[in-house]
């Protein structure tokens, strides 16, 4: 039996179905330091790529990949990967099928930053492996609608400019989010499912979208990794490590190995 060519981080295989769309498979792999030899499925394919480079292969065309990349790879079409640079990628891979009218073609666009960190706190909150709770089909169900759905280039909309801004705000202070939540006029609770609602990430998930983002801009500017996490609120060097691999599925050193030159 070959090696695979990736190591898979989040597998899960299961069925749901909606107006002509089943989505079969939903994975996280990371590549290993060999190539994917050019294949074909029955079923089409989204590859995202979170981290890393590589070059990537649909059909005839080839295209350097970095984080934010994403192919739309119709069933039948020929495709494969060959490694590019020193950063394996990490890629979200989604295994669907489309009714024949809406079936896709090749295709290809970018995510922006604050849509990536969305997915990433999203993907955080899906099982490795196991059993799926009710929860977890929404979470990933949100995923998809990220990448399928009609303003999947941008993030999601945000909540009414004043309650959203004022929101941001509090949350960037070190306040618990009990007291974020009353300063902002709402009990704890009611005010995650209004975000939720209007936003599709609840007071504990905007936090750490915000965080993730002031992290990430540390660790482009700092010169270590230690000095960024004091400057994104962190004091523990190895709890910021554990935490932003939690939001992203990698450790802050391999992300920053990941930025382009």
């Amino acid at each position: 039996m070959s090696t695979l060519a990736w190591s898979p981080i989040l597998v899960q295989t299961i069925e749901v179905q909606a107006l002509g769309f089943v989505l079969r498979k939903l994975q996280l792999n990371r590549h290993r330091e060999t190539e994917v030899a050019e294949h074909r499925h029955s079923w089409a394919q989204l590859i995202l790529y979170l981290s890393g480079e590589g070059l990537q292969r649909v059909g005839r065309r080839r295209r350097i990949a970095r984080s934010g990349d994403l192919f739309v790879i119709p069933a039948g079409t020929p495709h494969g990967f060959a490694l590019r640079g020193h950063s394996r990628p990490l890629c979200l891979v989604l295994d669907y099928e489309m009714a024949r009218a809406a079936r896709p073609r090749a295709g290809y666009r970018r995510i922006p930053p604050a849509a990536l960190n969305e997915l990433h706190a999203l993907l955080a909150r899906v099982p490795a492996k196991g059993r799926l709770t009710l929860g977890d089909y929404a979470t990933i169900l949100a995923v998809v609608a990220r990448l399928l759905g009609p303003a999947s280039a941008g993030p999601a909309a945000a909540p009414a400019p004043g309650l959203y801004a004022r929101v941001r705000d509090l949350l960037r202070s070190p306040a618990p989010l009990d007291r974020v939540a009353r300063n902002a006029g709402y009990h704890p609770d009611h005010l995650t499912r209004k975000l939720k609602r209007e936003a599709g990430l609840g007071l504990r998930a905007l936090r750490d979208r915000l965080r993730l983002e002031s992290a990430q801009a540390a660790l482009r500017a700092a010169p270590s990794v230690s000095e960024a996490a004091g400057r994104a609120g962190f004091e523990d060097p190895n709890y910021f490590a554990r935490w932003f691999r939690r939001q992203t599925g990698q450790t802050p050193r391999a992300w920053r190995a990941g930025l382009p030159a």
